[in-house]
C-alpha cells in the first residue's frame, strides 16, 4: 500500500465519492459528512469545502479526509471516508495514521480531535487503536464523541 494525499479533489473524483455515498443511502452520509449537509450529496455540496484532502492508494482514488477546524493548537479532522470496497483492508488505518503524522509535522499543533457517531462502532474503535480517547459525549440529538489525540 502507499498512501499519498493531495488537497483538494477533482470532478471526476468528487462525482465517484457521491455516487459512493449516495448508493450506501442518507445515515451512511451523516457519519462522514455530518448532519448539515442535505441528502443526496452532489458535487455542488463537495466542491467548497475547505481543507478537504483526496485519500489515494498508489493512483487510485480511494476517499477523503478534511482538516475541519483550525483552533490555534487544535486541528479538528472530519469528512473521513473511503470507497465502500476499499473497506476492511487497512487502508482506512494506514491514511488515518499518515494523516495524523502529517498534522503533528506542524510544531504548534498539540492535539488532533475528531467526532464519531456512537452506532459507528467500527470507526470508533479505529481511533482507538491509533490512540484517541473520548474527550467529550454529547446526547443531542444522537449519541456521539468527540475523541482527541494529543501528541
Amino acid at each position: 500500500m502507499g498512501i499519498r494525499f493531495e488537497k483538494g479533489i477533482n470532478k471526476d473524483n468528487a462525482v465517484s465519492l457521491c455516487e459512493w455515498s449516495n448508493e450506501k443511502g442518507k445515515d451512511f452520509q451523516e457519519q462522514w459528512m455530518g448532519p448539515k449537509t442535505s441528502y443526496p450529496l452532489s458535487y455542488d455540496k463537495i466542491k467548497g469545502l475547505e481543507n478537504l484532502f483526496s485519500i489515494f492508494d498508489e493512483q487510485d482514488f480511494i476517499g477523503v479526509i478534511q482538516k475541519v477546524r483550525i483552533d490555534r493548537d487544535n486541528i479538528h479532522i472530519g469528512r473521513f471516508v473511503l470507497e465502500p470496497r476499499k473497506t476492511g483492508l487497512g487502508l482506512g488505518s494506514e491514511a488515518l495514521k499518515d494523516f495524523v503524522d502529517f498534522i503533528f509535522k506542524d510544531d504548534h499543533i498539540r492535539s488532533i480531535t475528531l467526532t464519531v457517531f456512537d452506532y459507528n462502532q467500527n470507526a470508533k474503535r479505529l481511533y482507538e487503536k491509533l490512540g484517541f480517547e473520548i474527550d467529550e459525549v454529547i446526547e443531542s440529538p444522537k449519541l456521539k464523541y468527540i475523541m482527541r489525540l494529543r501528541r
